[in-house]
């Protein structure tokens, strides 16, 4: 059973059940106040026709009241068993029921042959409680059933009614309600598996169904977007690993074509060069998948750059004398640093400093060279795979070294830009856990 009907099914139910506990309770108080008004009007009944006896010597004699034809025409009277006065016409059915019903002597009412209510009321002899006699009386009761079948049956047309107009307006609002959710599903099955750029596109959130398709639509932008960057992460680490693999190959025929006398000594250097190589891209392929890991589980730990600047020694360190803590994986800090430092060493003229500093809730390592500065055509492209810049410092963004690092420094939360100064600087960036502590200076290292 789909949705629809179930909804459907289960709203007709809850109708059904609204409409017919009324009608049920309608009819038997309807029924319960007809009994009560036919049981009011036999005793009033009884009681006038126990006035018009006399009983004397423990006999029953019946007067003759002015009334006495209406009277008679529903009554029986009894002295002792013995039947005084009956109605004229009254069936044999009902003549014996009435009769039996007086000879118990005592108050009793019951539903007679033929749609008639009878009552017996015992006649009782003259400063005594024993009964000498009795009277029954009877009233036809046809009309007021008749009334009740009546009504009964006109409450069941109008619950038919109801609950078909119900069901009709129930299924135009759950048709009404559910519309956007075949929308969906209609341009769902109309996308390509690929095409993760479209979007239900239902307009603000209106109701749940028009809620969960703005939700879809932000999962999708972010499915589009998490598909995007697995395609530039694929194109970094095809870029990183061809760049080594190429160094490798050159130096491999280099060697090969070497010939004579130093030909040993241009083979001692092309196998340092390419173990050099080979260095270089088993560390790019544990950068990697570092990113790879960080992106997967982004849990996020606790690390200590002032401890991570001290452990190098051959860069100047300053700073505040402590920093707070920062977010991140200190193995995956350490990766996102070493391309900066690797820039910073192989481009600096004299000197490579490290500034740590802690501002706006954000921890701060900047490294600074001494060498010609990043060319400024380049600016955030420097981030980029394989972007060049022209002049001295050239080669500054040419690789992977300095996006990779930059993803690195963004799965832990932070992030790698480029620093203002008169030679190359890039900082490294990362949340605090706590504010700044005192401001006092690092040596230098």
């Amino acid at each position: 059973m789909t949705l629809r009907l179930r909804l459907l099914a289960a709203s007709l139910c809850t109708l059904a059940v609204g409409l017919g506990a009324p009608l049920v309770i309608a009819n038997v108080l309807l029924a319960q106040r007809a009994r009560s008004e036919t049981s009011a009007v036999l005793r009033a009944n009884a009681d006038a026709q126990v006035a018009a006896l006399t009983v004397a010597a423990g006999t029953v004699e019946v007067r003759t009241p002015p009334n006495d034809t209406t009277l008679d025409r529903r009554s029986w009277v009894l002295d002792g068993d013995r039947v005084v006065e009956r109605p004229a016409g009254a069936s044999p059915g009902l003549d014996r029921a009435a009769v039996a019903l007086g000879r118990r002597r005592r108050v009793v009412e019951v539903d007679g042959p033929g749609e008639t209510r009878l009552r017996a009321e015992p006649i009782l002899a003259p400063g005594s409680r024993t009964a000498v006699g009795a009277v029954v009386v009877a009233i036809s009761v046809r009309s007021l059933e008749r009334l009740q079948q009546e009504v009964l049956l006109g409450s069941v047309v109008i619950a038919a009614l109801v609950l078909l107009a119900g069901g009709l307006a129930i299924r135009g609002a759950v048709n009404g309600a559910l519309r956007p959710v075949g929308q969906m599903t209609a341009s769902a099955e109309d996308w390509g598996a690929h095409d993760l750029d479209r979007r239900f596109a239902l307009g603000d959130p209106r109701d749940e169904l028009t809620a969960l398709a703005a939700t879809l639509d932000r999962l999708l932008a972010r499915i589009a977007a998490s598909r995007r960057h697995e395609q530039h992460f694929a194109s970094e680490v095809a870029h990183e690993l061809r760049t080594p693999l190429a160094g490798l190959r050159g130096r491999v025929e280099l060697a090969l074509r070497a010939r004579g006398p130093d030909a040993q000594d241009e083979q001692r250097d092309a196998l340092h060069a390419v173990i050099a190589d080979v260095s270089r891209l088993d560390a790019a392929i544990d950068a990697l998948l570092a990113v790879a890991r960080q992106e997967i589980d982004p849990t996020r730990g606790t690390v200590d750059l002032a401890a991570l600047a001290r452990e190098l020694d051959d860069v100047q360190v300053s700073g505040p004398g402590r920093l707070p803590a920062a977010e991140g994986d200190p193995d995956v800090v350490r990766r996102a640093l070493a391309p900066l430092l690797d820039n910073a060493r192989r481009h600096a003229r004299s000197a490579v400093q490290i500034e740590l500093s802690c501002v706006d809730g954000w921890v701060r390592l900047a490294v600074r060279d001494d060498g010609p500065g990043l060319d400024p055509a380049l600016g955030e492209r420097a981030f980029d795979p394989g972007a060049r810049g022209t002049g001295e410092r050239a080669g500054e963004g040419a690789g992977l070294g300095l996006p990779l690092a930059r993803r690195l420094a963004r799965s832990c939360g932070g992030d790698i830009v480029t620093g203002p100064g008169p030679g190359g600087s890039f900082v490294l960036e990362l949340p605090a856990l706590s504010p700044a502590g005192d401001s006092g200076a690092a040596g230098p290292q």
